[in-house]
């Protein structure tokens, strides 16, 4: 059922949880069943029962969004892992990627990129690489498959983008080429799709495409609030269902729109930085414990405002 996956999916998840998740407070019965299953999903993968936080939502709290390679040879890698953090208090949303390449000790397995940490130890494992790089312990959790990706956006009725310089990107197969126009574009569900895979054309490499995921989900954390796609929640979640795992309960999603909603309309980024390095002729993104301190401290911040 879980085939191959990729992180930007996740966009799509997370804005519909807290913006569109106002569908769901309204239609409780109705949606509760899609919830059920993707937190069945979860824990499927993880090998636990989920709890609802709910008694803990009282300020900040913090995502860790995965999204695993669909790219030959990548299966069981978390393509994109991505930390998403919301305070209610200033109403702010403070994203970040951890590039995949990056260095990291994963327990059980030395020194290896953290990427690997998926293949290694599913869910668990990988949440556990991340929070002791970030000395921070996430709420939730949430993996997605790309299967609906398009469907998706295309439902919502695409999404537009200011393009910083135009290129051009075969999907998988490479059996279609799709080119991007220099500045304001409109995507539909497989142009978006292929808009946030590009890499290897980017002079910035993986942090670039990591900018352009976040750039489509703020486009998206905004659109998604719009009556007309509100009103199609339930095809969303019916999408989303068979799709994506996560601990996020019911109850809590209705805390999540009731208190955290506000959030949306202010969203802050920026990167872990650290240098591409070859060892042993494998490349590397080298984070200094330095800059991991300043990512931790960063988050931690926001979480306490």
């Amino acid at each position: 059922m879980w085939k191959t996956s990729i992180a930007i999916f996740i966009t799509v998840l997370f804005t519909i949880l807290i913006a569109g998740a106002g569908y769901a407070y309204y239609l409780y019965d109705m949606t509760s069943e899609n919830v059920q299953t993707m937190n069945e999903n979860y824990t499927e993968e993880i090998g636990k029962d989920i709890e609802s936080a709910q008694s803990s939502l009282r300020g900040s709290v913090s995502f860790l969004v995965l999204g695993i390679g669909d790219r030959p040879g990548e299966n069981g890698l978390a393509d994109t892992i991505m930390v998403v953090s919301v305070n209610p208090n200033d109403e702010s949303i403070l994203m970040f990627n951890i590039p995949r390449d990056t260095k990291v000790s994963i327990e059980g397995h030395g020194e290896e990129k953290i990427n690997h940490a998926y293949g290694y130890g599913g869910t668990g494992l990988i949440k556990e690489t991340a929070e002791q790089q970030l000395d921070h312990s996430f709420d939730f959790v949430i993996e997605a498959n790309m299967e609906g990706f398009t469907q998706i956006i295309d439902l919502i009725g695409g999404v537009e983008v200011d393009n910083p310089f135009a290129f051009s990107q075969d999907n998988v197969d490479h059996s279609k080429t799709y080119h991007y126009e220099k500045g304001t574009i409109e995507l539909d569900g497989e142009k978006a799709l292929q808009y946030v895979r590009m890499r290897k054309s980017d002079p910035r490499g993986d942090l670039g495409r990591n900018e352009r995921q976040r750039q489509v989900l703020t486009t998206l954390l905004q659109e998604s609030r719009s009556i007309e796609n509100l009103l199609q929640g339930q095809d969303i979640l019916s999408i989303l269902e068979e799709n994506i795992k996560t601990n996020i309960a019911m109850e809590d999603m209705r805390t999540l729109f009731t208190d955290y909603r506000s959030s949306l309309d202010y969203v802050r980024t920026f990167e872990i930085d650290g240098e591409n390095e070859y060892q042993n002729d494998v490349s590397y993104y080298i984070v200094s414990d330095t800059d991991w301190k300043e990512a931790s401290i960063r988050l931690q911040n926001h979480q306490e405002k």
